[in-house]
């Protein structure tokens, strides 16, 4: 992570922004942290914000918002159209390292439609995100494949940990082995055991450069998809936050961040931190 953070705070004022507000305390507790608070106001209440009346009722919110906020460097925008492209805007203008987000309930209404404003800032943020649903960071698990994408989530996720007082949990997960046409059922559990012995070497090899700055952590390997292996886990052990890499520049949408953050962010049960 930056030594200092310059977070863009993107609030729908749901329950889940007010999860975020307490991660942010957390994080400023640790770091030098400045935030620019940030709500945009969809299209379709145009007639309404055209009136007057939800621009006050917006801006009065965004003053109570910074009241209790808990830094003390904070500025606030409000903005009329499409949330993601504001948002990703506001982040380039305000120069900011980090975008943070909550997550709305399921039932629960706001502002924004928070699946597609939330996929859409992740997507296409060349920052991290963090995706807020849990106020508290005690717990982190970070799912690792070997990639540079996975190594930089690591490595955020080692210093997040190192500042916060958490425990990291590094997961990697043993994708089933696709035999060749006609591989006898001897040589397919023979080469699966292989791809798998090679796949732990690699992790292994991987993480023998890495500084953990004696955080308190464990690795673990897990057969199964790795999106279906971390959610479970998350959801099974109680985690507060999942850490993952960002694939990288793909045209196609689900590649833009890779199929398995795609759907760790669809699904996750807990706050959730997107490395670019």
């Amino acid at each position: 992570m930056p030594k200092k953070l310059n977070i863009l705070f993107a609030t729908d004022f749901s329950q889940g922004s007010k999860a975020a507000i307490n991660t942010i305390g957390l994080l400023e507790r640790h770091y030098p942290t400045e935030v620019a608070l940030f709500h945009a106001v969809e299209s379709y209440w145009k007639n309404w914000f055209s009136s007057g009346l939800y621009q006050k009722e917006a801006k009065a919110r965004l003053k109570f918002w910074q009241k209790v906020l808990p830094t003390k460097h904070k500025k606030a925008y409000i903005e009329l159209g499409n949330p993601a492209e504001f948002i990703l805007r506001t982040a380039k203008k305000a120069k900011s390292n980090l975008i943070v987000l909550g997550k709305k309930a399921h039932r629960e209404s706001a502002r924004y439609r928070s699946g597609t404003t939330i996929e859409s800032v992740v997507r296409h943020a060349k920052i991290p995100v963090l995706v807020c649903k849990k106020q508290k960071i005690k717990k982190v698990i970070c799912g690792i494949d070997g990639s540079d994408a996975s190594k930089r989530a690591l490595l955020y996720a080692i210093d997040l940990c190192h500042h916060v007082g958490a425990s990291l949990h590094i997961i990697h997960a043993l994708p089933a082995y696709l035999p060749a046409f006609g591989m006898s059922k001897r040589a397919v559990h023979k080469e699966e055991g292989k791809f798998k012995t090679e796949s732990i070497k690699k992790i292994n090899q991987l993480l023998a450069h890495i500084r953990f700055h004696q955080i308190d952590y464990d690795l673990m390997f897990q057969d199964g998809k790795a999106s279906e292996v971390i959610l479970d886990l998350a959801e099974d052990h109680d985690y507060d936050l999942i850490v993952v890499g960002a694939q990288g520049h793909s045209l196609l949408r689900h590649l833009l961040i890779g199929t398995t953050t795609e759907k760790i962010l669809r699904y996750t049960p807990c706050s959730l931190l997107v490395v670019k």
